[in-house]
């Protein structure tokens, strides 16, 4: 193809970009007899069939087309129409877009401008903006490839989100995962490279664009601390900009706990940007010990405003009240601090077993009845919620938990007056180097714990759901009621 062709009803001007299988064209429509003035410009993104060697290309051009076809927003190319057509004996696929005017970020970056903080502010805000609107989408949209070259800067400085060709909806990636990779090295994080991307997906790439912004290089060339880039000794930012990036970098998506509503919001100033995140590492402070960090929590926190949508809790709205089912830990997620138990009672075994096969002293077998017995209370520890269902009802009646298994079941129960404050603290448990965190309440004289497992967005939604739910029950109780 080449410039002054005729595709369908357009007229090819000039060729803005080449991939794979597909390339972008500045197209008019073709004048007839009827025009006096030549058509406002277009985009024709034009997919050839013959240079590609499998449907999923095009599966994914039809997938593009269908989805701009539902989206209408000022920050997001219009869809014109899409149709097949033939050219010089090949079979294309055609997408017809509004032409946005302006640059890419990398171009305008490549071209040896700068932005200043403030630009980044507003274009980073402007970006949150469109993440909202495609995260209320039902079912919800993940962009997948926000990075410099799919961001055009328009001449008014306000700024578009542009290639779809990479787009799947939220359901379709969490019921099967393992989806085409889809991205740019540098701006995607690593849920996305194991094909589970997240709406939080799209938050890393508009936080590693923003990063490209502020430093002209790929965040792949920068250099990383505990896994996560580190700006600290490069730049200095401002308080709200810094809050956003350090939230939406995190390696875990489950700390990425910054909705894009409310980081508009604080990029703007609307809102002010908290000092801490309560997602923050018990070590990430230098020089604090691990008891402080533990229990330290700012008194202002962001909590998630809902569950991930792949989480397996249970919680009902009992009106009034709350009943919450804990997912049972499934062992091959908690394999890393199963195997231990079962080693070290395996050693046990083998010891006294050897003793008594040697028949040596009484005091040998005897020996190992300590270790025995730790042996057994780790396994029963770490093995139990994974065969334990656990079940909380909080009504004006009081605080009921409860497990059953097919060992046991046990109750606890408290008057809702005895209740305190939920609050996610670290357990005693470890996986990979690392304390596992969990749920308490104050109950009675002693603390209810539960949840160790669930990932930090689960926890902390509990926390505030439990909390707000018994503040508001305390309130219905009789004024002459104890406590």
């Amino acid at each position: 193809m080449k410039a002054g062709d005729t595709i369908g009803p357009y007229i090819l001007e000039r060729r803005l970009g080449k991939g794979v299988t597909a390339s972008t064209w500045l197209a008019r429509r073709a004048q007839t007899d009827s025009d006096s003035s030549p058509g406002t410009p277009l985009v024709l993104k034009i997919f050839d069939i013959a240079e590609t060697d499998s449907w999923k290309p095009l599966d994914q051009f039809r997938r593009e087309a269908d989805i701009l076809r539902t989206l209408s927003h000022p920050r997001i190319p219009k869809y014109i129409e899409s149709f097949d057509a033939a050219h010089e004996g090949d079979f294309l696929f055609v997408l017809v877009m509004e032409y946005i005017q302006g640059e890419t970020v990398e171009a305008y970056i490549a071209s040896g401008k700068k932005f200043t903080e403030e630009q980044i502010e507003n274009i980073l805000a402007e970006l949150a903006d469109i993440l909202v609107y495609i995260g209320t989408l039902r079912p919800p949209i993940v962009h997948r490839d926000i990075n410099p070259r799919n961001l055009i800067i328009r001449p008014d400085g306000h700024i578009a989100l542009v290639d779809f060709s990479g787009v799947q909806d939220a359901i379709r990636t969490a019921l099967y995962p393992g989806a085409t990779l889809v991205g740019t090295a540098g701006y995607i994080p690593v849920e996305q490279v194991s094909g589970r991307a997240t709406h939080r997906s799209d938050l890393y790439g508009a936080a590693a664009t923003a990063v490209f912004m502020l430093t002209g290089r790929n965040p792949a060339e920068l250099p990383v601390r505990n896994l996560k880039i580190d700006l600290s000794g490069l730049l200095y930012m401002s308080p709200r900009l810094s809050y956003v990036l350090d939230n939406w970098l995190d390696p875990d998506p489950d700390r990425r706990f910054l909705s894009a509503t409310k980081s508009a919001s604080i990029l703007r100033g609307e809102s002010p940007a908290s000092s801490a995140s309560p997602a923050s590492s018990p070590t990430s402070a230098p020089g604090m010990s691990n008891q402080k960090s533990a229990t330290h929590r700012p008194e202002s926190r962001e909590y998630p405003s809902e569950l991930p949508a792949d989480s397996a809790l249970e919680i009902q709205t009992l009106e009034p009240g709350l009943y919450i089912k804990l997912p049972r830990r499934r062992l091959g997620a908690s394999r890393g601090f199963t195997v231990f138990p079962i080693v070290f009672l395996g050693f046990v075994f083998f010891w006294t077993t050897m003793t008594m096969r040697m028949r040596a002293p009484i005091f040998f077998p005897l020996f190992s009845i300590p270790f025995w017995i730790v042996g057994i209370t780790m396994a029963k520890s770490f093995l139990s919620p994974s065969f334990t269902d656990t079940e909380l009802f909080i009504t004006p009646d009081g605080l009921l938990k409860k497990n059953a298994s097919f060992i046991s079941n046990s109750t606890q129960q408290f008057r809702i007056s005895d209740v305190g404050k939920a609050q996610v603290r670290r357990s005693s448990m470890q996986m990979n180097n690392h304390y596992l965190k969990e749920l308490a309440i104050e109950a009675g004289t002693g603390t209810l714990t539960f949840g160790a497992g669930l990932s930090d967005r689960e926890l902390y939604f509990l926390e505030r759901r439990i909390n707000e739910e018994v503040v508001r029950l305390k309130q219905l109780l009789p004024p002459d009621t104890d406590g």
